[in-house]
């Protein structure tokens, strides 16, 4: 009866620790200025990201005189993949120069910001921003670091819409 008990308890701690380790949230990816987008790095082949965009959804093409890439559609949940942003000089045909995100739950390193964040704890990291171009969209860039932040207001005031990386410059 003792060895039955101590099954079973052994058993019931087991599912316990199993199921509060299913439930802990996954660490969120990081947004490496200059870099990265979690797995989505700055000079990886288009072809590659495109198809790993397909874990967060749907992927669709986006092309404008200005800008040409790949992005998942859905607000708040995946990334835009760019090899054409005239706006900030990028051109690399068939690699990614530029990743966005609008999803939370990808995070700046340093300073653990996400999209939603207001813009004054980007200036707080990053310092000064050292270009902006407006009105549609509106985006402040740290060009040395290879970030750009898009920004909207809201009831806090300005925020960040959407978060990119590119080659520093």
């Amino acid at each position: 009866m003792r060895t039955i008990v101590a099954v079973v308890a052994s058993a019931l701690l087991a599912l316990g620790s199993a199921s509060w380790i299913a439930a802990q949230p996954a660490p969120p990816a990081t947004i490496i200025p200059g870099r990265a987008v979690g797995s989505f790095r700055v000079g990886m082949p288009v072809e590659e990201a495109r198809s790993m965009m397909e874990q967060f959804g749907r992927v669709e093409p986006v092309e404008a005189d200005d800008l040409r890439g790949f992005c998942n559609p859905e607000p708040n949940a995946g990334v835009c993949i760019l090899d054409r942003y005239r706006r900030v000089g990028l051109d690399t045909p068939g690699l990614v120069g530029m990743v966005i995100t609008d999803d939370p739950r990808f995070v700046t390193e340093p300073g653990g910001h996400k999209a939603g964040a207001p813009l004054l704890d980007f200036l707080r990291t990053f310092g000064i921003y050292t270009a902006s171009m407006g009105p549609e969209p509106t985006e402040v860039r740290w060009d040395p670091q290879g970030l750009v932040v898009f920004v909207s207001t809201n009831q806090s005031g300005l925020a960040a819409a959407a978060i990119g990386v590119f080659g520093p410059r």
